[in-house]
């Protein structure tokens, strides 16, 4: 024998380790359900840890948590109604400006409608043209204007022949008529 070449027991003990080895990995295969059983043991351990821990752990954080959401949202809802609040304000504000700005411009309408209606029966000759056409009170002034002019007229042509007369009456006395 050479010293190379394993001896007969050497190759015995590995072929009797061999064959142990798969009588053994078939009495495993066949007494284990397989994978489920391990599945169904992660599975337990799973639960009654997250049962443990669960109650706890929900009262803490959803406090806290509620909280912080509280304060959050109010800063957020804060911003968003300031936003809101501005883009609806500001609509108002539009819609009563534009409201106040229909009121004066019928409001004006209407007043140049009663002023037309003023003038119109004192046209005459243009009934195209209201606005040449004075209106009653005008017209009424206008006249009284008139009467007084004509009035110191007459007075003024009443006081010059009352002068003449007077200095006719003068003359006539110093010649001694």
């Amino acid at each position: 024998m050479t010293p190379r070449r394993p001896s007969p027991s050497v190759i015995g003990g590995v072929l009797l380790v061999l064959v142990a080895a798969v009588i053994g990995w078939a009495i495993g295969i066949g007494a284990a359900n397989g994978g489920n059983e391990a599945d169904a043991a992660r599975e337990q351990g799973y639960e009654r840890g997250f049962d443990l821990v669960f109650e706890e752990a929900h009262g803490i954080t959803a406090a806290s948590g509620f909280r912080a959401g509280t304060k959050r949202g109010r800063r957020a809802g804060a911003r968003t109604g300031t936003r809101e609040g501005a883009r609806i304000g500001a609509g108002n504000a539009r819609i009563e400006r534009a409201v106040g700005a229909e009121k004066s411009a019928e409001s004006a309408a209407s007043a140049a409608r009663s002023e037309i209606a003023a003038r119109r029966p004192n046209c005459g000759a243009l009934p195209a043209a209201p606005s040449w056409c004075p209106t009653a009170d005008e017209l009424e002034g206008y006249k009284a204007a008139v009467r007084a002019a004509r009035k110191a007229a007459e007075e003024a042509e009443q006081a010059k022949k009352d002068e003449r007369k007077k200095e006719k009456d003068g003359r006539r006395s110093a010649r001694g008529d």
